[in-house]
């Protein structure tokens, strides 16, 4: 299976305020391929900024803005919504990640979805959790992906990026295979359909996930050789993968082993 795109996020300029124009020297420098930059209300407001942003688009091959905030009405009715959207919209391409909300209705959710396509941004939709425990876990997981079957029953397509990681946070009360067996499952649905995954990557020492125990993927206590071999088995599209780390090592030293992996 060939490699997929790699990038990263700008958590990686932690040191310097999360600073997008050092995350993009950083990763000019390191040859990644995507890029992903969070943009709240105050960057949203740094026009100068987002300005020099745009200008090394052409240097990747995709650049994601996440959203702050969750996939909510409060979202969609907010300001700040408003202002992301006539930002994307300067793009030729405009998409952003936004978390899912598990406290919506399903049915909210897909009318969320209808009401955004209708402005021509794609919306990437990451797994996101706020209760803890097996059984809520699972209830979200279930909503997830009933949010992109509904979605694209209704001719509203979404996009996923599954962050692998926090399927294994110990608050979810998940065991290492029955995570695991949400993660094939996962990879099976977007696979089956030919919908390309954006994929998050950590690892971490502590099943906890402190971001004090961030370690290289394939170094920590994720079971990423089992998932990578489940990928390279069954050939999902890829639309890529971001390393979303603190630090510009970790990024680095995971690459090697991804590219070890698929290569």
């Amino acid at each position: 299976m060939p490699i997929f795109p790699i990038g990263v996020a700008n958590s990686v300029s932690a040191n310097f305020q999360f600073d997008p124009l050092d995350t993009i020297e950083f990763a000019r420098q390191g040859n990644f391929e995507l890029l992903q930059i969070y943009l709240n209300a105050p960057l949203l407001s740094e026009e100068a900024t987002l300005q020099q942003v745009m200008a090394e688009i052409t240097n990747f091959k995709a650049l994601y803005f996440h959203a702050e905030g969750l996939l909510n009405e409060d979202f969609l009715n907010s300001d700040y919504r408003r202002q992301l959207y006539t930002f994307l919209k300067q793009m030729d391409d405009p998409r952003y990640i936004i978390h899912f909300d598990e406290r919506v209705n399903v049915d909210k959710l897909v009318n969320l979805v209808d009401s955004l396509n209708r402005e021509g941004v794609k919306i990437c939709v990451e797994n996101y959790f706020l209760s803890e425990g097996k059984a809520d876990a699972e209830r979200n997981l279930k909503k997830y992906l009933a949010l992109f079957t509904l979605s694209s029953n209704f001719g509203n397509p979404i996009y996923p990026v599954l962050d692998i990681p926090r399927i294994f946070n110990q608050k979810l009360g998940f065991s290492l295979e029955e995570g695991l067996e949400w993660c094939y499952q996962i990879l099976n649905f977007f696979g089956n359909r030919r919908i390309p995954m954006l994929l998050h990557l950590i690892d971490v020492s502590d099943p906890a996930q402190s971001r004090h125990h961030y370690t290289a993927v394939g170094s920590g206590c994720i079971p990423y050789e089992q998932i990578f071999h489940f990928i390279r088995k069954t050939r999902p599209l890829m639309a890529g993968a971001v390393l979303e780390f603190e630090d510009k090592i970790n990024p680095l030293h995971s690459r090697e082993y991804i590219e070890k992996v698929f290569g």
